[in-house]
């Protein structure tokens, strides 16, 4: 892992038809398929209606490729907390707006500041970033791809001591979008 970027301080879903439902239960697998289905596509379908930004689309397809990265591997899926959502939007904002790209931010202010900043108690703490210039509607599944074929970036995703997580994206004039994701926890780091 590389250094700086983990520290350690002190009623049914609406979802499924009833057939749907007999079937889950008559195969368990399923289950296990339906979920990570719905972990990638529910956040789609919540926002679809509600006339979100491209962000805001971005940041949730974010959270649900990165859990469905963690239930690949065994671990339970983790939270959007919104103070975290926060940290992670304004530092991928800063990136976008001051056109560079770096965990070090140019102000000498990263994630764990910004989680300072806004009253955000860190037990373990970490962040993955990226940017691309793919079209929006493919961004986030790009991003998720990357993350898993980064080993220092899927260790920090797939952390078992990360109890919540927050998803930021930004578009930078040029065009190219940068994406953040920070984690927080107090949970046993993994054996």
């Amino acid at each position: 892992m590389e250094r700086g970027l983990l520290r350690q301080k002190q009623s049914k879903t609406r979802f499924l038809s009833t057939g749907g439902w007999w079937l889950m239960q008559k195969n368990r697998t399923l289950p296990r398929i339906a979920v990570g289905v719905l972990v990638f596509f529910l956040p789609l379908f919540a926002i679809a209606g509600v006339g979100c930004t491209p962000q805001q689309v971005m940041e949730a397809q974010l959270g649900g490729g990165l859990n469905q990265l963690r239930t690949e591997v065994g671990l339970p899926q983790i939270p959007v907390d919104p103070a975290l959502a926060k940290v992670a939007r304004l530092r991928a904002q800063d990136m976008a707006q001051k056109d560079y790209f770096s965990h070090q931010a140019p102000d000498g202010c990263d994630f764990r500041c910004l989680m300072n900043m806004n009253g955000v108690a860190t037990a373990w703490a970490g962040e993955v970033i990226a940017w691309n210039d793919a079209p929006l509607q493919e961004s986030a599944a790009m991003t998720i791809n990357l993350w898993r074929n980064s080993p220092t970036h899927y260790g920090i995703i797939t952390g078992c001591q990360f109890t919540r997580m927050g998803t930021g994206a930004a578009i930078a004039r040029d065009g190219r979008v940068y994406h953040v994701a920070v984690f927080e926890g107090n949970g046993a780091p993994c054996q």
